[in-house]
């Protein structure tokens, strides 16, 4: 509250507000911090900003011509989504994964090279972004947002929509195709020569219990391959299927966080590297080989995004080899083999769990804020997700400059 000035104003942050308006059903139209001018509109709301003194003051006032919010509008909250309104993908402490910037170009070549400093990584994204080609999207890279991110949906609720950090969120994890051929990829492993002609090597318990749960959720809930089916559900998804992959997701953090403390603080975040290094690559030998003909079995669905997922099991021995150079030779080639199934079930849990695309949209053009503007501690203020914006019919909030 400012203690010099009486209601209707009320004390604020920029973080705060600028989540906050997007969270209640606004875009931002004029975001110009360094001017102090600022125009929100949506949702029944209009929020106009302009500099007042030392203080930048806002008027909100109800807009009757703007449609009202509904349930799909609502977006999950909490401090780690309101870093999506600014590009920033929230890391997960317990896997010592740090925020990552990818809500701009620039941004996502400076993460890709700090994961992979060789730079072969960035040149692919780079390529793949040509305008001859596919020029908004992040084939491969996009694998971060599932893979690094926490849980971001709130235990017990069914609001799974979150905003969009970058141009390009979807992935060969959130696809049907990707959930198909994963699962006949690690059925034709387990009963495989390389288990079978073993008798002194057993498939990994793991890996059956991986196999195990997977087709426990494709029978029970058609959502889990579905994705047009699941994104059709946005915040009215079914409790029960989203407490089913919580459990899931968490029992794959659990075994991270177990090999991290085993290994190394550093051996999930290498891994995940390890896999975004190769992933890259997918989309342009995908389209390659669906045009020679040399794509594999897609299973009636997609046939160059069913060869990615193909792919990605071709890719994993060079994972294997990555993880070697980054220093993890004692750790089994099996053991990087069995992690980096468990690392592409926890993405697909991830994906199940949340909403950030609209029908098949695959280039969307989010509202993301400039992240020099996202300050750490403002924004949302608690762990219960009460939005520390409010909304004042017809009032004025003031923010000090």
């Amino acid at each position: 509250m400012a203690h010099t000035r009486n209601l209707p104003f009320e004390a604020s942050d920029l973080t705060q507000l600028a989540a906050g308006a997007i969270r209640h059903g606004m875009t931002w139209t004029v975001f110009r911090p360094e001017h102090g001018v600022f125009l929100a509109e949506g949702n029944g709301y209009v929020l106009r900003g302009v500099p007042d003194v030392s203080s930048i003051v806002f008027e909100y006032i109800l807009d009757p011509c703007s449609p009202t919010k509904v349930p799909d509008s609502l977006y999950v909250q909490s401090p780690e989504v309101d870093k999506l309104f600014f590009g920033i993908l929230p890391g997960y402490s317990r896997l010592n994964i740090p925020d990552y910037r990818i809500g701009t170009t620039e941004d996502v070549y400076t993460t890709m090279y700090t994961l992979d400093p060789t730079g072969s990584a960035t040149k692919k994204i780079r390529d793949n972004r040509h305008p001859s080609f596919e020029p908004k999207c992040l084939f491969g890279f996009s694998d971060i947002i599932p893979l690094a991110a926490p849980m971001l949906r709130r235990y017990n609720s069914t609001v799974v929509k979150l905003p969009i950090p970058a141009e390009y969120t979807t992935g060969l994890l959130a696809h049907k195709e990707g959930f198909v051929v994963f699962a006949r990829r690690l059925s034709e492993h387990i009963n495989s020569p390389h288990y079978t002609a073993k008798p002194n090597l057993p498939v990994p318990p793991r890996m059956l219990h991986l196999q195990h749960f997977y087709c426990s959720m494709r029978s029970k809930y058609p959502e889990w391959e579905d994705e047009v089916l699941a994104n059709s559900q946005v915040n009215n998804r079914s409790a029960r299927f989203l407490h089913d992959c919580n459990v899931a997701w968490n029992g794959c953090t659990n075994y991270f966080v177990g090999l991290n403390q085993e290994f190394g603080q550093n051996f999930y975040g290498d891994l995940m590297a390890a896999h975004l290094k190769n992933a890259v690559n997918w989309w342009h030998q995908a389209w390659n080989r669906t045009r020679e003909g040399t794509a594999r079995d897609h299973y009636g669905l997609r046939d160059y995004i069913a060869e990615g997922m193909h792919l990605y099991w071709d890719y994993l021995e060079l994972v294997v080899e990555e993880m070697g150079d980054r220093g993890w030779t004692k750790v089994s080639h099996e053991k990087i083999r069995e992690a980096w199934m468990m690392m592409m079930f926890k993405g697909f849990c991830w994906w199940r769990s949340h909403w950030m695309m609209k029908g098949q949209d695959m280039c969307e053009a989010p509202p993301r804020l400039p992240s020099q503007y996202y300050a750490e501690g403002q924004g949302t203020k608690n762990g219960d997700g009460e939005d520390g914006f409010v909304l004042i019919e017809d009032g004025k909030a003031m923010m000090d400059l």
